[in-house]
């Protein structure tokens, strides 16, 4: 797993003592995005859950709060439907192994880290190990097929089987759920990915922090170095596997890898280009036509 930094937020308007892995460059703390504590103020507002972390790096869930506009507030909440957390499908409590997360694409396809399927990254076929939870509604979504995983990227495309809700005490009457007929996000193909290698456009992270369900945040700057993308927004353990979005509403990249350095001016984080993540499942998919067209046909829509 990512070992991500830590971001203390005091006050519910301002980021003054702020602490976190490259204090200009935060924009937005971890709110807590589906936190049943969010309230409509009723004026065009939201207090949201924030999520913040001590001087040691410990948790605290619900610790403070952030005014957001409604509208700010509705479109992080649907960026964030596309956004799963992974969890073990044995016992589906807590487990270090399963801090991930996962992200929709379409076509019951999503996207995650190499290393949050397979911990020791030696098995690219871990497919009954885990579930992705709906935390707005109790559906629960088992692997169905996990068809590439790319080592050196740090990324794997995995197909979902549908959730199976029974209907009846004695479960005759069924009804099937498939994630496509929830929220997804839209790649940032090759044709669309800009020529410039930095920027101060404000990008958003969310994932599965500390395994404590979604949270959506976000930092200004992001920089392209090949297969790295480069940028600020606040994540911590658990964010593997999450996706990193620009202004455009684009995915660019797969959370992959924290700083090395905690809290300074020099701090970064690091996610897969999508780009080459794209060319990559592109490659590995020749040989599968068929899982090819459904890979490209979620791009397009």
């Amino acid at each position: 797993m990512i070992y991500l930094f830590m971001c203390l937020f005091i006050g519910s308007n301002s980021f003054a003592g702020t602490n976190s892995i490259n204090p200009e460059r935060m924009v937005l703390p971890l709110i807590d995005i589906f936190s049943p504590r969010n309230q409509l103020l009723g004026d065009g507002r939201i207090k949201a859950s924030v999520s913040i972390f001590d001087e040691k790096g410990e948790i605290y869930r619900h610790r403070s709060s952030h005014i957001m506009s409604e509208l700010d507030f509705t479109k992080a909440k649907n960026q964030s439907r596309a956004v799963y957390p992974m969890i073990p499908i044995e016992s589906q409590v807590y487990d270090s192994n399963y801090e991930g997360t996962a992200f929709h694409i379409g076509k019951n396809l999503v996207l995650t880290n190499h290393h949050v399927l397979s911990l020791d990254r030696e098995s690219i076929s871990e497919c009954r190990n885990f579930q992705l939870q709906d935390q707005e509604n109790d559906f629960r979504f088992d692997c169905k097929k996990v068809l590439h995983c790319d080592y050196n990227l740090d990324i794997c495309l995995i197909e979902m089987s549908p959730f199976k809700r029974c209907l009846n005490l004695f479960c005759t009457k069924k009804e099937f759920i498939y994630l496509s007929d929830g929220a997804s996000l839209k790649l940032k193909t090759g044709k669309e990915v800009d020529p410039f290698r930095t920027s101060e456009q404000i990008m958003t992270a969310i994932g599965n922090t500390m395994g404590l369900g979604i949270h959506y945040s976000q930092g200004r700057g992001v920089q392209r170095s090949a297969d790295r993308t480069i940028f600020y927004a606040p994540v911590r353990t658990g964010n593997s596997g999450g996706p990193l979005i620009g202004e455009d509403g684009l995915v660019w990249g797969v959370v992959k890898q924290e700083s090395s350095e905690k809290v300074s001016n020099d701090s970064f984080n690091v996610a897969a280009s999508i780009d080459y993540v794209i060319q990559s499942i592109q490659l590995a998919l020749e040989q599968n036509p068929k899982y090819l067209q459904i890979f490209e046909q979620a791009l397009k829509e």
